[in-house]
């Protein structure tokens, strides 16, 4: 290990100091009222499906861009299949329940077996889990949901990677001992 790796890892475990971290949460902040004001400009008061892409990319996933199009597309997919729930019977009668739970058997079946990972996987079962609670089919608007998904699957991703290259032009800018 070199000494630049050494000092720099010293440098990451350090622990936050109370005034940086209230500077994190002033930036938290900002990012998130910046992500709300985008919702309500485009029409649209369901941010949770982003924020729950962005836990889910975040938390699981740490942020990994090799794995943000498993969080992209398990995550619009179970929300697709969250609202089969609701328009099938609608299309199908009685039969459209029957159809929607033989695909969340076979979606079961494929996660157990490894299969469609970029599909079939935790954002996937996430967002099909919260879209199937009754108290929140009850007010969820779908394709309001849809919109804040995908603003959030741009924005997010896209604030990481800016502050990933400011990272690296600072850290590219200063000199080394």
């Amino acid at each position: 290990m070199s000494q630049g790796t050494a000092a720099s890892d010293t440098q990451a475990a350090a622990p936050m100091t109370p005034l940086k971290g209230l500077l994190v949460l002033l930036g938290v902040i900002v990012v998130i009222g910046a992500f709300v004001w985008l919702c309500l400009t485009v029409g649209t008061r369901q941010f949770w499906a982003a924020f729950v892409f962005l836990l889910c990319w975040a938390s699981v996933e740490h942020m990994a861009f090799d794995k943000l199009a498993h969080c992209v597309v398990g995550g619009l997919a179970g929300l697709m299949l969250a609202w089969s729930e609701h328009l099938l019977p609608g299309w199908l009668g009685d039969s459209g329940k029957l159809v929607f739970f033989g695909i969340i058997l076979v979606a079961v079946y494929a996660i157990i077996m490894g299969w469609v990972p970029v599909l079939i996987n935790f954002a996937f079962m996430l967002f099909l889990t919260i879209g199937t609670i009754p108290a929140v089919q009850q007010g969820l608007d779908f394709p309001g949901a849809f919109t804040a998904m995908v603003l959030g699957m741009v924005f997010f991703p896209a604030l990481v990677w800016a502050g990933m290259r400011v990272m690296a032009m600072r850290a590219t800018a200063q000199p080394q001992t």
